[in-house]
């Protein structure tokens, strides 16, 4: 069902009351579920965002960008599954977008602000797209070269001591925030914000540029590199930013790090050590399981320096490290809260060696599918004490391996295991996600009369049996996990399945794959009458 042009606004009205006290809370997060119940609305948010930016409703606009942003990662989610309409539809929004800039109607600010919201939603903007972000910073730098004057340099530094301020001097809360607003923002430029903070005087935005050192542009990444390496010279790396440049050094793909190892090296020639890691003490550290669409959740509360820090990363097959942050300073309610909330779904006690296992497992992923990770990894490393990780692809035959457990099963016992694997259902939440989305199931299903266990095994022939190895990889991620958290979970019938998968078993020999098909058969015959 469609969203009515009346139900978005009073939904942007909704969103308005938290932006108005400041914070969001109870009000914004019913305008997102609610919002989510509808069909993607993103073209008629984007539309009525333009109509608002005609009259200047600010207030408006912010609302409904907002609720843009949204939307924006909704249909990001159904591309990453494989849906060719939400690619098509987000390239709807580019394109109005793009039109919408041509008419002169809208400011150069309002149509950045909406660009914005991509980068939000962490949905790429295209080529169209970033040439009109160029023309844009054009226009406005053209419009303000009369009123230049010297005196305005200082401009740019007085913006950076106020963000550094408002981000309570966070290096991390600082690149955050500037790496969602400058999305779009051709790579020169991006290049020269970097490096205008890493000169800028203020040590929290110092410390902030080394995370362009993992911009998605190589341009970018060397162009910064290169300013670590002056900036080493006059003395102007700290020991903190060193020990971080070492630490993501490996990170980088090969084109950038011989610019990075020189700034190092510049810096350990000016006599500058590297920064001791910080002593940190773990309190809790939690894993999700291998939700359907590959995404890995941790959950980390840490003591440090007598402050209470939340940890959270998202790990995600076929991509990479998708998202990783630490907030310090939450009172010790507050993060029980969000560890209460989150044992509403699968929850498992993990060693923080774990993390290094998986994050290295993921930062090569990353390298195999050109996403970089955010910066906000090395602050969630360091908050949970892990002091280096390197970038190593893990097979699902070598994490089988690493399951030194796995060995003692029995032949006989392995047969059992593939059969009742189904039975896992009612253990675990996070399988009711095991099931095919995307394109290549409509094609086999929509129209499709055929007996529900034709349709099944249809499926695991023509979209379960080419995506063999992703499911190899989520069955032995989920027997890992199962494994490291304890003898009370139910690893062994994960842990067989990965193996006969890897080992070419025919898919019908696996219950587990079994549920899949039929899970998946189930839900697209939910999405259909929901259509």
């Amino acid at each position: 069902m469609k969203a009515t042009k009346t139900e978005l606004i009073r939904l942007a009205q909704l969103v308005h009351k938290d932006f108005a006290s400041g914070h969001l809370s109870k009000n914004a997060r019913q305008a997102v579920e609610v919002l989510a119940d509808y069909q993607n609305a993103a073209i008629e948010l984007l539309d009525l965002a333009l109509g608002a930016a005609t009259k200047e409703d600010e207030s408006l606009i912010d609302s409904l960008g907002f609720l843009l942003g949204q939307s924006l990662e909704a249909l990001r989610f159904d591309i990453e599954s494989g849906y060719r309409t939400a690619s098509e539809l987000a390239e709807c929004v580019r394109k109005r977008l793009a039109t919408a800039s041509k008419t002169g109607t809208v400011s150069p600010s309002t149509l950045l602000f909406l660009v914005q919201c991509f980068g939000s939603a962490k949905l790429d903007i295209g080529e169209e797209l970033r040439g009109v972000v160029e023309h844009l910073l054009e226009e406005v730098s053209e419009a303000n070269a009369d009123n230049f004057n010297p005196a305005d340099l200082a401009g740019l530094f007085g913006f950076v001591a106020n963000l550094v301020k408002e981000a309570d001097a966070d290096p991390f809360a600082i690149h955050s925030a500037l790496a969602e607003s400058s999305e779009g923002v051709p790579n020169e430029h991006r290049g020269v914000l970097a490096t205008a903070f890493l000169f800028s005087g203020e040590a929290a935005a110092a410390e902030a540029s080394v995370g362009w050192l993992l911009d998605p542009a190589a341009a970018v990444r060397q162009a910064l590199a290169h300013a670590l390496e002056d900036a080493a010279r006059k003395g102007k790396v700290t020991p903190t930013m060193l020990r971080r440049m070492i630490a993501i050094r490996n990170w980088l793909p090969q084109d950038s790090r011989a610019a990075l190892d020189t700034a190092i090296a510049t810096a350990r020639r000016k006599g500058v050590p590297p920064a001791q890691w910080d002593d940190v003490e773990v309190r809790q550290l939690t894993c999700t399981g291998v939700d359907g669409s590959g995404a890995i959740g941790v959950l980390a509360h840490c003591r440090n320096k007598r402050k209470n820090v939340l940890g959270s990363l998202v790990l995600k097959h076929d991509f990479g490290v998708r998202d990783a942050w630490a907030r310090e300073g939450l009172k010790t309610k507050e993060i029980e809260q969000t560890f209460f909330e989150a044992s509403l779904m699968d929850q498992f006690a993990i060693r923080a060696e774990f993390i290094r296992t998986a994050v290295g497992h993921f930062l090569a992923l990353g390298h195999q599918t050109g996403s970089m990770p955010p910066f906000g990894l090395l602050r969630f490393l360091e908050v949970v004490g892990i002091h280096s990780v390197q970038p190593e692809f893990i097979s699902a035959t070598s994490l089988l391996e690493m399951i030194q457990d796995g060995r003692v099963i029995t032949a006989n016992q392995f047969e059992q295991l593939l059969a009742k694997g189904s039975d896992l259902v009612a253990d675990y939440a996070f399988l009711d996600s095991w099931f095919e989305v995307g394109d290549e199931v409509d094609v086999v299903l929509t129209g499709n009369r055929a007996t529900r266990k034709k349709r099944e095994a249809l499926i695991m022939e023509r979209v379960i049996e080419p995506r063999r190895e992703w499911w190899a990889q989520a069955a032995a991620w989920a027997a890992y996990i199962l494994n490291q958290a304890g003898i009370d979970e139910r690893w062994q019938p994960f842990y067989a399945a990965a193996l006969a998968i890897v080992q070419k078993r025919p898919l019908h020999e696996i219950s587990l794959m079994k549920w899949v098909a039929e899970q998946t058969v189930m839900a697209s015959e939910t999405r259909q009458i929901a259509a």
